[in-house]
């Protein structure tokens, strides 16, 4: 009786890899916003841009397998994906400028808990069960959150408070993407992944770009460490870091995806410190703690993965 649960385990080894680097390449996107000498909103442009770019001509490449026709997508599919990339725009605009604002590590942390928004919908719009896991690690999470954010809050200047605010707010933006992007990709039909996910990049892109105005940024780039920096982050983060967990997470069980997403917000923690010099205290680490098994529970909670028709895209 022992061979099918080797054989189990063999056929989980891979994927839980894929989803293992996955999760560490995702987690230096932060990194990448911190050390570009450009703007947030450009930065942010040229992220989704250059993705396009490279899912096109690199990844995708249709016209060389006759799939030029697979990659446009009915209207409402394509309707659904626009309307992903108005919500990861306005994600990518919030939590860019949380990281500038709070560092690496927290602004990571405070983005990751779309999970309790996608949760929440699921449970007041689409009837799905929730458990004793979700209730306790939303409890958790805030808790860790103030953990985090009370030993130092009275002496944070207003800057940092409205990083705080961005790095929430970029969490309801981004459930927001997951939602409507996960019902895209429930349509898709013959539309491969690249091609949605092609869409997406360039839609976003089409609004971060028409933003950049706005905020008095300049969007090109003036050094070629700069250029270096964003085909980097475009290329790491968004392009492999995703395709990678997208073919990983529908094979693995949603409690081992969860366990391995928690490495994007602990990893970008430890950037911060070997990076940028962050420092956390007792108080801190203890919240830090807090806030990520919290996290852990609302991404496995019970048998209805939140992750597991969807996640493939950025």
């Amino acid at each position: 009786m022992s061979a099918p649960a080797v054989a189990s385990t063999d056929s989980l080894r891979t994927p839980l890899l894929q989803m293992l680097l996955g999760a560490s390449v995702i987690s230096s996107s932060a990194v990448f916003v911190r050390w570009v000498q450009i703007g947030p909103a450009a930065s942010a442009f040229w992220r989704m841009a250059l993705a396009a770019l490279i899912l096109f001509a690199v990844v995708g490449r249709p016209w060389q397998r006759g799939r030029l026709r697979d990659w446009h997508p009915d209207a409402r599919t394509l309707g659904l994906v626009m309307l992903g990339a108005a919500f990861l725009a306005l994600d990518l605009w919030l939590w860019h400028r949380s990281i500038l604002y709070v560092g690496v590590g927290l602004s990571t942390l405070l983005a990751n808990f779309q999970v309790f928004v996608l949760a929440g919908v699921g449970a007041l719009w689409l009837g799905e069960h929730t458990s004793w896991r979700l209730w306790t690690g939303l409890v958790m999470g805030l808790l860790g959150l103030g953990l985090l954010l009370a030993p130092g809050w009275g002496g944070m200047d207003a800057r940092f408070r409205l990083g705080v605010v961005y790095g929430l707010g970029a969490a309801l933006a981004y459930g927001g993407f997951l939602l409507a992007f996960r019902a895209a990709q429930a349509r898709r039909g013959r539309t491969p992944n690249e091609a949605l996910q092609w869409w997406l990049c360039l839609g976003c892109a089409i609004m971060l770009g028409a933003s950049v105005p706005f905020g008095g940024e300049s969007l090109w780039p003036t050094s070629a460490h700069d250029w270096l920096i964003l085909f980097a982050y475009a290329a790491v983060a968004q392009v492999l870091g995703w395709l990678v967990i997208g073919r990983a997470m529908p094979l693995l069980p949603a409690g081992i995806v969860g366990l391995c997403l928690l490495l994007q917000p602990l990893l970008a923690y430890v950037w911060d410190v070997l990076l940028f010099g962050k420092r956390l205290g007792a108080i801190e680490l203890i919240g830090l703690a807090l806030s990520l098994a919290g996290i852990f529970l609302g991404l496995a909670r019970g048998d209805q993965p939140l992750f597991s028709a969807r996640r493939d895209a950025a």
